[in-house]
């Protein structure tokens, strides 16, 4: 890929620097990084949720409720009744739960059944 007086000069570098010669202690970081187990963290959630929430009232000059994990208040209900008909799959392909998942979780919610069944419970009538 490169040529042989680039590689020669990549590799001196890299000795000098500490870093072993040329890319491999980078390819041995990364094949460790792609086989550790995933565990759910909710940095990158909770980063994401803080953007949107910052977004948001920047543009209307309101702040958003909290996530309320338990009880029977209007807004659970409203939140179960919103994501329980949202479509779309709970994991991605590689396995990691999708962000309806992860909100889901944080609302204290199971499943999108789970949710569900909370709204079919507590809704009010239309009369």
């Amino acid at each position: 890929m490169h040529t042989e007086p680039w590689n020669k000069m990549r590799g001196n570098t890299a000795e000098v620097s500490g870093r072993g010669t040329g890319n491999k202690v980078a390819l041995e970081q990364a094949k460790q990084t792609r086989n550790a187990p995933f565990k759910l963290t909710d940095e990158s959630y909770e980063k994401s949720n803080q953007e949107m929430r910052s977004e948001y009232k920047s543009e209307t000059g309101k702040t958003l409720g909290n996530r309320l994990t338990k009880g029977k208040s209007k807004r659970r209900v409203s939140f179960a009744c919103r994501f329980a008909g949202m479509k779309g799959a709970m994991t991605k392909p590689n396995g990691k739960p999708t962000r309806k998942a992860r909100a889901l979780k944080k609302w204290g919610f199971g499943s999108v059944e789970a949710a569900r069944n909370f709204c079919q419970t507590n809704k009010e009538k239309k009369s």
